[in-house]
Order: structure tokens, then sequence, then C-alpha cells
């Protein structure tokens, strides 16, 4: 334990002279984690919430539940250790840290088991027959799937609590976490193995069939006469939709595999060594990929999804309209401006001619009225109109 005390004062020491590139790379860094999560789930939630056909399907039932723990973790998760990295030290009370502790465990959790029960969706619908996954994953079932998923993930921070145990500001992972002694009591261990390896493993083992299939599937398309000798031809036969919201889902699953691993390997290098004995700069980054993570959803969505797609940019249009259109309308107002310079060149050029030839016209008038009085007798000049 004192082993590990002297390790978090070391971070501490470190965090506090780290030189100014050192600190401008990792704030910055932390920075666009927090700003892509934030807004990229927020622009996800806005795009379900104006197009209900996004909410029409289960898988897209999972994706919106992973984007709100990912939109909750970018409330409350992820600025506090921003400051952190900022100031080189925990700048906030102890009640605070209480909650990012507590908070960052649940939203993990939340997403983690989300992301095990949508490959165990897609593990069905692909590779088991689609009478079992309309019988598993219907509306109902999905919505009390996703009730207890939330209840189940309040077991990673709770028995911490329980225990009567408070969260310390990690110096070195820069976010409230359990304290040394959880190590040696084998809390770290339950974390690790439940609500990382766990769902990490039915990851891999899921998508590794889903992916045989797809790809038995796609052959099967291209050889059209080998078709009969497929035997789920009748009772799981996908549709071209059905391989691109797999192939999607797949995508977001690489994507927390590959933020997510690392954050396992660490764990279970501390575990084993029951202390935080690697570098400060190791551990910065197990927290960069964890909160990573949350940002991926809705990119990934954003470009391979073409109905999120094409909400977004219905939402993101009046933002790409407005400054075109200051452009436009000083544009116009500078064409417009010459357009009546222009007008008032040839209007006074109008004037000047319509001038020449009224004068010209009244001089003729004139003379006409002169040789008309020189043969009228009696008619003055004033009272014939000119």
């Amino acid at each position: 334990m004192n082993t590990s005390l002297s390790s978090l004062e070391k971070f501490a020491l470190q965090l506090q002279h780290r030189s100014t590139a050192v600190k401008t790379v990792e704030s910055s860094f932390m920075f666009l984690i927090n700003f892509a999560s934030f807004f990229g789930n927020l622009l996800l939630g806005i795009a379900v919430v104006r197009n209900p056909t996004l909410r029409r399907t289960v898988p897209n039932m999972y994706i919106i539940t992973l984007a709100i723990s990912d939109f909750l973790m970018s409330l409350v998760g992820i600025p506090f250790s921003l400051a952190a990295l900022i100031v080189g030290e925990w700048p906030f009370n102890n009640f605070i840290c209480q909650v990012q502790g507590f908070w960052i465990l649940l939203m993990c959790a939340v997403s983690l088991q989300t992301l095990a029960v949508t490959a165990v969706n897609r593990y069905v619908r692909v590779v088991r027959s689609r009478s079992l996954y309309q019988r598993l994953f219907n509306f109902k079932t999905t919505k009390v799937t996703i009730v207890v998923l939330w209840f189940m993930a309040l077991f990673a921070p709770l028995p911490y609590a329980f225990a009567g145990h408070e969260y310390i500001f990690h110096t070195g992972k820069v976010f409230c976490a359990h304290n040394p002694a959880s190590l040696n009591d084998g809390y770290g261990a339950y974390l690790v193995l439940v609500f990382v390896a766990v769902p990490l493993l039915i990851l891999l083992i899921c998508y590794t069939k889903v992916f045989l299939t797809v790809r038995k599937h796609n052959l099967s398309f291209r050889y059209r006469n080998q078709i009969r000798a497929i035997r789920s031809t009748s009772e799981s036969s996908l549709s071209v939709e059905e391989v691109n919201v797999t192939y999607v889902l797949l995508v977001v699953v690489i994507g927390f595999l590959t933020c997510w691993t690392p954050v396992l390997v660490i764990d279970l290098i501390d575990f084993i060594n029951a202390d935080w004995k690697l570098k400060r700069e190791v551990y910065v980054s197990y927290t960069c990929f964890g909160f990573a993570s949350t940002s991926l959803n809705p990119i990934i969505y954003g470009i391979m999804n073409r109905s999120f797609r094409a909400e977004y940019l219905r939402i993101l249009a009046p933002l790409k309209a407005w400054p075109s259109d200051l452009l436009s309308s000083s544009s116009r107002s500078i064409r417009g401006s010459k357009r009546n310079g222009s007008r008032k060149n040839l209007d006074k050029n109008k004037v000047g001619d319509s001038l020449e030839k009224g004068e010209e016209k009244d001089a003729g008038n004139n003379s006409s009225v002169r040789d008309t009085h020189r043969g009228s007798s009696g008619q003055q000049i004033s009272d014939i109109p000119l």
C-alpha cells in the first residue's frame, strides 16, 4: 500500500511539473475527445428525436442507449479530467470526486454491456433463425433488456460504496478511481473480469461467428447455383439491409475493442503487480482511450449509415447555409450598390438626353408658335399651350 501511495505521489509531482508543451498536448487531446463526444452524441440524439423512423429498429435502440451513456459521460466524467490536466491537480472538492468516480464506473459498465447485448443480437439474427430472433428481440423484450442493463451496471460502483470506500483522485489516470487498497481486496479484479473482460469476450465470440456467416452468405450470393445447398436459406436468409446493419455494428465493435483492449491490458498488469508501476504517460493514454470510445458511435453512424447521415445533413444544413447566406447577402448588396450606381448613371444620362431632346422639341415648338403667331390675328403667345 505504501508503494502504491508513493506511486500516486510520484504521478502528482510529474503532473504538476509538466512542460508547457506536454500540458498543451494532453489538455488539447482531452478537449477534442470531450468536444467530439458531447456534440457527436447530441447530434445523434437530435436526429433520433427529429426522425421517428430511426427509433423503429431494435439495433438502433441499442445504439440510442449507447449514445445516452456516452453523452452523460461527456457531461459528468470527461470535463473534470480535462480541468485536472489543465490545472495540474484536482481542482474540485471531495464530493465532485465521488460523483465522477461513481459516474465513470456506471457509464462504462452500461456501454460495455450494451455492446455485448448488441453482439448477441447480431449473432441471433445472422447465425441463428429469424423466428428465434423475432421471439427474443422484439420491441418489448428489448426495452426490458435495456432497463436490466442499467440496473446491472449499478453493480460496478455500488459494492465499492457499500464497503465504505471513497474514490481518490488518481494522479496518473487523472480521474477519480478506487483507492489502492481495493487492488488487494479484489475489487479491481472484479471490475476487470465482470465488466470489461466478459463483455469483450462476448463481442469477440459473437462477431467472429457473425463475420464467418456473413462471408458465407456473400459467397453464396455470388454463386447462386450453390444457394440451394445452403441450409439456412429459408430460415435466416439475410437482406442487404441486414448485412449493412451488421457491418456498421461490426465497425462500432472494432472501434470499441481498439479503445478498450489497452484499458483491459493495463488493468490486468496493475492487478498482477498490485500497484500502478507503469509510467504516468501510459495511464494518461489509458484514460484517453477509454474516453475516446464515447465519441466513436456518432462518427461511425454518420459515415456508414445512410439514414443517420441524411438526418445529420438536414440538422447541420442551417449552419452550413449561415456563412454562405452572409456571403451571398454581402455580395448581393455589393452587386446591388453597383447596379444602383450604374442605374443612377443611366438615369443621369437619360435625363441629360431627355433635357437635350426637350430643348430641341421646345425650340421647335417655339418656332412653330412664332410662325403661328405671325399668321394669326390677335392671339397671344401666353394663351397658346406650349
